[in-house]
């Protein structure tokens, strides 16, 4: 992804003000109306298609949201990506059911699925040190189909916005680091808050979704 954010052309594209999806390579670019829950539209849109999230990095302007993100894995990546872009247009338009499309993935997925390792035990840890201006979140915990859908839709709920994200998966558990916050543009300093977010993300990574 590219050190300078957003690009030039980015910022065409939010001057532009209107919507834009495109993947090129694996690169997905998605510029759409700045409201709760677009990440985690787009993460669990992606997830039903196979699409792993690894970086993203976003932008808010002039009512707009910037998501770009660099995406891996996942057969309509390569061989339909106007199909994925179409589901994510359908995704932010309210119109495709995402969290029952994953509920119905993540039950075929279980029964197919045979492993003998231990589930690791999900920790989410808060530095308000690590960035001058954002609060990180890191995400530990075992992989499961939509994921980072019910993680990112649980910071939603309570007003974060993410600033950027970096997904790492580690055999059968991610650590997933976001850079996040609230809902003034502000670091998440306040104790009860930073209470709720844990306790809203742990909840997230121990059901399914």
């Amino acid at each position: 992804m590219a050190s300078t954010f957003p690009t030039d052309d980015h910022q065409k594209l939010l001057d532009a003000g209107e919507e834009f999806v495109h993947i090129d390579g694996h690169e997905l670019t998605v510029v759409t109306e700045d409201r709760p829950g677009v990440f985690s539209r787009v993460a669990g849109t992606l997830a039903l298609h196979g699409v792993d999230i690894l970086e993203a990095q976003l932008r808010t302007e002039g009512g707009l949201a910037l998501e770009v993100m660099r995406v891996g894995g996942g057969i309509g990546l390569e061989e339909r990506p106007a199909q994925v872009e179409d589901d994510i247009r359908l995704a932010l338009a309210g119109r495709l059911a995402v969290r029952a499309r994953l509920l119905e993935r993540a039950r075929t997925y279980r029964f197919q699925r045979i492993t003998t390792a231990r589930p690791s035990t999900p920790q989410v840890i808060i530095d308000n040190e690590l960035s001058s201006s954002s609060t990180v979140l890191e995400v530990r915990g075992p992989d499961s189909i939509g994921l980072l859908y019910r993680i990112t839709r649980a910071m939603a709920d309570l007003d974060l916005d993410i600033v950027s994200a970096k997904i790492q998966t580690l055999g059968d558990d991610v650590v997933d680091s976001f850079y996040v916050r609230d809902a003034a543009g502000e670091k998440v300093t306040d104790g009860d808050y930073l209470r709720e977010i844990e306790m809203a993300v742990l909840s997230a990574v121990a059901r399914d979704a």
